[in-house]
């Protein structure tokens, strides 16, 4: 019961603000925005593992992130699960740019979609990305970008996300057979169901065997679950690539918060500078170009300086009779 209401605490609008550390200035590299992709692996622990290609992004790629502190590690142990914590997934905005839909954007209790170039240069954790092996057609697209409209800005699903950690969450092992599938656009979303929800709405996972309310963004990354069922069905692993560890310039394998921003020098090549910029009171601002830099090219930590160690619910059970 204590879990319950520091989440509810946690989840209340008091845990929104649309402020600078919510969306904070950013350096966007220029000569590749959306960054680089090191080699697949079904591992949480960071490391360059080379060679690194730009990230090609499009409609349908799922970004797996984690950014745990210590009162979200604790949920996830309670919840019997652990890194990544979050997702997210790529759509087409209605400008035509690509977008990063998440319900839950930064630890709030609401659905944003934010442009994907701010967005991964924004991000304080780790990012893995899982792209999607078949690009949509122009009608999945479009019923992907319609999909994200009605969730945009809606609350989090803050009871349902809450019920995680009680004996009555629908991921059970014998309750998930028998847990609610789908429920389509225009409804509240957690993490998880947001990408599910999308990509069953778009035709890429079979509705009849998703659950998207008992699904958690470890189960997304590694094709293998705690849960008996979600092994058995694992969301994404005939329609997605492993997931590949993203980062703003090759060669560097470190958190987001290790990444300098503006007005600190950036140490790497050139870069645009990125402010936000706000408008509605109440209302996410708009990343704006204000700048540019030539950057110093000057070293910075490649790797974590501290070994990474993996939780007990860190990765599945028998994860490597699968992999």
């Amino acid at each position: 019961m204590l879990s319950v209401v520091a989440l509810t605490l946690a989840l209340s609008p008091g845990f929104d603000p649309t402020g600078p550390k919510k969306y904070p200035p950013v350096y966007i590299p220029t000569d590749a925005p959306t960054g680089y992709l090191y080699q697949p692996a079904y591992d949480v622990r960071l490391a360059p593992r080379g060679p690194a290609r730009e990230y090609r992004p499009k409609p349908g790629d799922v970004l797996l992130m984690s950014d745990t502190t210590p009162f979200w590690t604790t949920l996830y142990r309670i919840a019997r699960t652990g890194r990544p914590g979050h997702c997210g997934i790529v759509v087409t905005m209605p400008n035509g740019a690509l977008g990063v839909l998440e319900a839950g954007f930064n630890d709030t209790i609401w659905t944003r979609v934010t442009p994907l170039e701010y967005r991964l240069a924004q991000y304080p954790g780790s990012i893995w990305v899982r792209e999607l092996l078949v690009p949509l057609t122009p009608a999945e697209d479009a019923r992907l970008t319609a999909f994200a409209r009605a969730a945009r800005d809606t609350r989090y699903a803050s009871g349902r996300f809450a019920l995680q950690i009680t004996p009555f969450t629908g991921r059970a092992p014998v309750r998930t057979a028998f847990a609610s599938g789908p429920r389509g656009p225009g409804t509240r979303l957690f993490c998880t169901e947001a990408v599910v929800e999308a990509a069953v709405y778009v035709g890429r996972i079979d509705a009849r065997t998703a659950r998207p309310s008992a699904t958690y963004p470890q189960d997304l990354f590694y094709d293998r679950s705690w849960n008996p069922y979600l092994n058995r069905h694992p969301p994404l692993k005939d329609g997605w690539a492993p997931p590949a560890q993203w980062t703003p310039v090759a060669g560097w394998s470190v958190k987001g918060q290790a990444v300098p921003k503006p007005p600190l020098a950036w140490p790497g090549g050139p870069a645009d500078v990125v402010y936000p910029v706000y408008g509605e009171a109440h209302q996410p601002p708009t990343p704006v170009v204000v700048g540019h830099v030539p950057g110093e090219l000057r070293p910075i930590a490649l790797v974590q300086q501290r070994a990474e160690r993996l939780g007990l619910f860190d990765r599945p059970p028998l994860f490597f009779r699968r992999h």
